[in-house]
């Protein structure tokens, strides 16, 4: 069976954190096994077998640095996610320690369990027994199986705080036996199978006639949608676009599509062709995954963008880490500077927005806004945040390190 080969251990004295942590993991289609105490936790080790162990730092007659010290003994394979509310520097010493004994350290997740920042470090974790051929997916694709979800994203509002007014489109496979299925299981065979056009044109269908819903219900917002390198360099895509948003009576400064520099490189001609053309009807292009890999300034000017969007792995670090808000803060002026929008990905907490709001990044998305939600669910959350989302005045206030 599936869940079979995904084995979770939970080990935490508290039984409402087992109770949580239970739940989640059988959601992620986990088996699952707690203990409370050291010498049950090991014996677990052994007999259960786990894949992913979920360790508290501060077990009663144990520490975690003691834990990692047996589990390395026992020449444990499991990916390790450590869990408390010990001081971020402590957790991330602990972790330099299990990683120093040759142990998997992965997530740390701190007390109280955020569900959704717990749920997205399991699915990372998880070890698949599955396997989908591009037959599946073209099969998948005449089914209408795949959807979108949508992650929403923030504004700056002027004045202060943060108005959701955007989303990101994210594709998920329905599928009939496995339920829902996310995209690093098949977009990657997509890809080699030559399916992520028609896969994206999916999405940006089902994204455009969502759109014409809530625009018709009075909430009008900004979609971005992920571009791979195969439709940048088919010359007919940008009337295709153009044809889309007539059908769907979407305007489009409603549209945007994102793109890592990468997509570009293949054929840079034909590249600025489709971009240009793609600006000059009005629909937006942002920069994906800025700050890492090669990052070329260059083509920041060279290529027609309206947006840079700051990568998750930077702004996962703000605010407590100095560099990386000196990072983030330097990208953010260089865009502004070169006339471009800014919008930070991975804001887990309300300390980073807080800080990015000082950065003046415009947009913001990761999960302390929300995660990718149904489409069903976008109209009510947005409803919700943008009437409780507190005044910039009872924000504490940080001095941005640039």
């Amino acid at each position: 069976m599936y869940d079979n080969i995904n084995r979770l251990l939970v080990v935490d004295s508290d039984p409402e954190v087992i109770e949580q942590v239970r739940r989640i993991g059988a959601d992620a289609s986990f088996s699952l096994a707690d203990a409370g105490e050291p010498s049950a936790f090991l014996k677990l080790v052994d007999e259960f077998r786990p894949t992913v162990i979920v360790l508290d730092m501060d077990l009663p007659g144990s520490d975690g640095v003691e834990s990692l010290r047996s589990l390395a003994s026992r020449g444990c394979k499991a990916s390790i996610v450590l869990m408390g509310s010990a001081d971020r520097r402590v957790m991330a010493a602990t972790k330099s320690i299990g990683t120093s004994r040759g142990l998997s350290m992965t997530c740390t997740i701190t007390k109280p369990i955020d569900d959704a920042r717990f749920m997205q470090c399991l699915m990372e974790l998880r070890q698949q027994d599955r396997t989908f051929s591009a037959e599946d997916i073209e099969q998948a694709l005449d089914r209408d199986e795949f959807v979108a979800f949508y992650q929403p994203q923030a504004s700056l509002v002027e004045g202060g705080g943060w108005s959701v007014d955007g989303i990101e489109a994210l594709v998920r496979w329905q599928h009939p036996s496995f339920g829902l299925v996310m995209p690093d299981e098949f977009i990657p065979q997509a890809e080699r199978g030559g399916l992520i056009g028609r896969l994206t044109e999916k999405v940006l269908t089902q994204t455009l006639t969502e759109l014409k819903g809530w625009t018709e219900a009075g909430i009008k917002l900004r979609a971005s949608v992920n571009l791979p390198p195969v439709l940048v360099t088919d010359l007919a895509f940008p009337d295709r676009v153009s044809d889309l948003l007539t059908q769907h009576a979407v305007d489009p400064s409603q549209l945007s599509f994102e793109l890592t520099e990468t997509a570009t490189m293949q054929d840079p001609t034909t590249s600025m062709d489709i971009l240009t053309r793609l600006r000059v009807k009005g629909i937006g292009l942002s920069i994906d995954d800025f700050g890492t890999g090669y990052s070329s300034l260059t083509r920041l000017y060279q290529m027609p963008f309206d947006e840079m969007k700051i990568d998750r792995s930077l702004v996962m670090n703000v605010p407590g880490s100095r560099e990386a808000n000196t990072i983030v803060g330097s990208l953010i002026e260089l865009a502004h500077n070169l006339g471009l929008h800014v919008c930070t990905e991975g804001v887990e907490t309300r300390a980073a927005l807080d800080l990015l709001e000082v950065l003046k990044s415009d947009r913001c998305q990761g999960f302390f806004i929300s995660r990718a939600l149904p489409p069903a669910e976008i109209a009510s959350f947005i409803a919700h945040w943008n009437h409780q989302s507190p005044a910039s005045a009872q924000k504490k206030q940080f001095r941005a390190v640039i």
